[in-house]
């Protein structure tokens, strides 16, 4: 039997903890609460994520395919690139990764146009048709005398080639927000002219396939044509013909911005610490992910065709900082220093949890873990939350440069639920697998003594129960 001085220090604690706990529910009804229900509720934000999700079987199997022709193993790149097999891997490269803004912007507007209630099919097409339509097509090809691979080398131009073709450089990593833009407008426009019946009816005598074809020709008609004057003002309009088209226009005044902001490795941190707070309040962090998934995917689309051309990554550090601090070691938290601590649990009620739990967590499945435990919404839990992108963000970083590692293979793309230590080791080798284990180590030092508190408080309840 527990003495009176314990029962009444537990219930002290457990007041102060509902105390803390009312403080923290009124900050998130009256902060966070909104905007999360302002972007769940949000046509535009949940028919941008799904759109995101759907094209996940083409970078996660088109990433089997550029692994396969750029195994980090320098010997196989030049066997292939002998025997003539690489310009066909960059093919598969050309039609994964660097086409992904038409993906977009045909699930966009597909998703959108759904989720309203309208047939999404012809409204993807279309997304397709206006993307494609602002893209430059145009491009002068110079003729010459004779060619050579050694420079500089003297010839003559004989003449001008016109060559009509759309640029990967527009449907890969430039053209990402421009596809989100161009799906929102064409999928808005398409809803806004079903529901004004702008469209074809045909008699219920007419296949259903050949109604739904042609019903929505004139409001296609009219949507190609604002397309097609947005074009043309980016031709013709003062300040805009400056820019010469709108993926410029697009990159230059949003993108590139957001793309410098996001690479900060200070921006990055803070960005993943707020993902670990609102996932502590039960809001998942893909309300984060969503708005930054572009710009990671932009990054990471630019640092494959830089290791595909022997170049620097140029979004190096931000790709690892983001690996490091994401849900890449047992989910969203870096809760893996969790699990590890719970081995030695001694309640039962966390030991019980703790065989519920390590098989997902390994697999960065935490749910668990943030319900089970709970993580959500419990004060215990929240400096960690708070600490371990901080605490690895800042660690990695260091290691970066004490380690000078430069030797990280963007083409590898495993699933998310991959071990951690695993991607490291195959996507970085022996320093990116040093930094995996820094990762492991720092985490379980910061989630021991808080399950330890975890761990007693439920012991002392056991005891009290007895």
């Amino acid at each position: 039997m527990l003495e009176a001085g314990e029962i009444l220090q537990s219930i002290h604690s457990q007041i102060e903890r509902k105390k803390i706990m009312d403080r923290l529910e009124k900050f998130l009804n009256k902060f966070l609460g909104p905007l999360a229900n302002f972007m769940n509720n949000s046509l535009f934000f949940s028919s941008l994520s799904e759109a995101f999700m759907r094209i996940t079987p083409i970078t996660l199997g088109g990433a089997v395919v550029l692994l396969i022709g750029n195994f980090p193993i320098p010997s196989w790149i030049q066997f292939l690139d002998k025997i003539g097999w690489a310009q066909h891997f960059n093919a598969a490269q050309n039609a994964t990764m660097n086409a992904i803004a038409l993906f977009i912007v045909f699930n966009f507007a597909y998703v959108y146009a759904k989720k309203a209630k309208y047939e999404g099919l012809s409204a993807g097409l279309l997304a397709v048709a206006c993307f494609l339509i602002l893209m430059p097509q145009n491009y002068l090809i110079p003729q010459v005398t004779s060619q050579s691979q050694h420079f500089p080398v003297e010839t003559t131009l004989t003449g001008v080639k016109q060559l009509t073709s759309f640029a990967t450089e527009y449907t890969g990593a430039t053209g990402i927000i421009v596809a989100i833009f161009v799906g929102w407008f064409c999928a808005l426009q398409y809803v806004y002219f079903n529901k004004k019946n702008l469209v074809i009816k045909l008699p219920q005598s007419v296949p259903p396939n050949v109604s739904e074809s042609l019903r929505p020709s004139i409001l296609s008609g009219i949507i190609l044509l604002v397309f097609l004057a947005i074009r043309m003002l980016f031709a013709f309009a003062p300040f805009l013909s400056s820019f010469g088209n709108v993926f410029t226009f697009i990159n230059t005044l949003i993108q590139t911005p957001l793309q410098h902001f996001v690479s900060s490795p200070i921006s990055l941190i803070i960005i993943y610490v707020l993902a670990n707070i609102l996932w502590f309040f039960g809001i998942h962090p893909n309300m984060i992910y969503g708005i930054i998934s572009p710009i990671l995917l932009s990054t990471n689309i630019e640092n494959q065709n830089a290791f595909k051309a022997g170049h620097p990554l140029p979004y190096l550090t931000m790709a690892v900082i983001a690996f490091s601090v994401g849900n890449a070691f047992g989910g969203q938290g870096t809760t893996i220093g969790l699990i590890i601590a719970m081995i030695r649990a001694k309640s039962t009620r966390y030991k019980e949890l703790f065989k519920l739990a390590v098989i997902p967590s390994l697999f960065n499945i935490n749910e668990p873990l943030v319900f089970g435990m709970p993580i959500m919404m419990n004060p215990i839990f929240f400096i960690p939350m708070l600490l371990t992108p901080i605490a690895i963000g800042g660690g990695t970083l260091a290691l970066l440069k004490i380690l000078s590692f430069t030797e990280f293979n963007p083409m590898l793309s495993l699933p998310w639920t991959t071990p951690g230590l695993i991607v490291t080791l195959l996507q970085g080798g022996v320093k990116f697998f040093i930094i995996g284990l820094f990762i492991l180590v720092v985490s379980t030092i910061i989630w021991t003594p808080f399950f330890r508190i975890a761990d007693n408080a439920a012991l002392l309840e056991e005891k009290n129960r007895e």
